[in-house]
């Protein structure tokens, strides 16, 4: 009996051992998986550009690919059934220099017009439009952000703001049921890698 107790006992032993290490294993490897690691995609301050470019307007949507835009720009996808109809790129005085602002056209196959605004950089909020007023609610999510609603008597207007950009869209209230959906088409396309993300 007095056997039987004590590899009882010894057991018991390795088994608190082994736990014990086991335990430690797990702490180790999630300190290892906590432990922040470098973010190599923060992007460097952004200052705005010290001179002006040229401005340009385009008709094609085949011609995006002209513009030079310092961070992602706005567009639809191509599954949304808009219709492209033009584009202008200029830029804009801003604190430090100037900023740079496409604005894409399109037409909704019932011939409503929506504008979508990339503005660079993405601190440039007092370069919206005055005239709206904000809303009870939120706007919705487009590229993972929330964004802002505002209206007045004609317009419907959506901010929203990522590191690299602030991007609006701008639709007439006939929409207004459809904000959603339409902003469910939105995308960002880089042109400087000519890639869409």
């Amino acid at each position: 009996m007095a056997d039987g107790k004590k590899i009882r006992k010894y057991l018991l032993r390795i088994v608190e051992i082994l736990f014990s290490v086991a335990l430690l294993v797990m702490l180790a490897v999630s300190l290892i998986l906590a432990k922040p690691q470098e973010d190599k995609n923060i992007s460097p301050d952004v200052k705005p550009a010290a001179e002006t470019g040229t401005a340009l307007r385009i008709d094609n949507e085949s011609d995006l690919v002209q513009l030079d835009f310092p961070a992602p720009m706005m567009c639809f996808q191509n599954s949304s059934s808009m219709t492209f109809v033009g584009a202008t790129c200029a830029d804009t005085p801003v604190p430090g220099g100037y900023g740079r602002v496409v604005i894409t056209n399109w037409q909704t196959p019932e011939g409503e017009d929506i504008a979508l605004q990339s503005i660079w950089p993405a601190d440039t909020l007092n370069m919206l439009e005055d005239g709206f007023h904000f809303m009870p609610y939120a706007g919705p999510t487009f590229f993972g952000n929330t964004s802002v609603r505002m209206e007045n008597d004609q317009y419907i207007r959506l901010h929203t703001t990522t590191d690299q950009a602030l991007y609006v869209v701008i639709l007439p209230r006939s929409l207004s049921k459809q904000v959603s959906s339409l902003c469910g088409f939105l995308k960002l396309y880089t042109i400087r890698n000519d890639n869409e993300q």
